[in-house]
């Protein structure tokens, strides 16, 4: 506190700043500033060209990461090591999709990625099972 007087700081939703902001006080900050409602407020409510914020935002949902407008981002998750990953990501020759990508490639053992190879072939089965009871 005595090195940094002034703090900006943001969260997700906005919850979690509020306690911070709280405790950086009592830890004697002596100005703390944060988002109000959340960096996903301010995507939400400022027109992209706007906009300070550059990127995607991750987010703990079936989205994985979104950008202005809550529009859902361009990345996805590995399906083996949890991992987002890029567009670029996927243009690796280490990724596989459902199987692996660059973050996991190499700790893979033939075991794991049998194992995985196994888990996409039963995922698409009912991928394709659900696009049919749809029709």
């Amino acid at each position: 506190p005595t090195k940094h007087k002034k703090v900006a700081l943001f969260c997700t939703g906005g919850i979690r700043c509020e306690k911070a902001s709280s405790f950086m006080l009592a830890q004697g900050f002596g100005e703390v500033y944060h988002l109000k409602g959340g960096i996903l407020k301010y995507l939400q409510e400022v027109p992209a060209q706007e906009s300070l914020w550059e990127g995607e935002c991750f987010v703990f949902d079936e989205r994985v990461a979104v950008s202005h407008g809550l529009e859902k981002g361009s990345y996805e998750l590995c399906l083996c090591c949890g991992r987002p990953i890029s567009e670029e990501d996927k243009a690796s020759p280490k990724y596989e999709q459902g199987i692996s990508c660059p973050y996991c490639f190499d700790s893979l053992t033939e075991e794991k990625r049998a194992r995985q190879q196994e888990k996409w072939r039963h995922y698409q089965t009912q991928v394709g099972n659900k696009n049919q009871d749809v029709s």
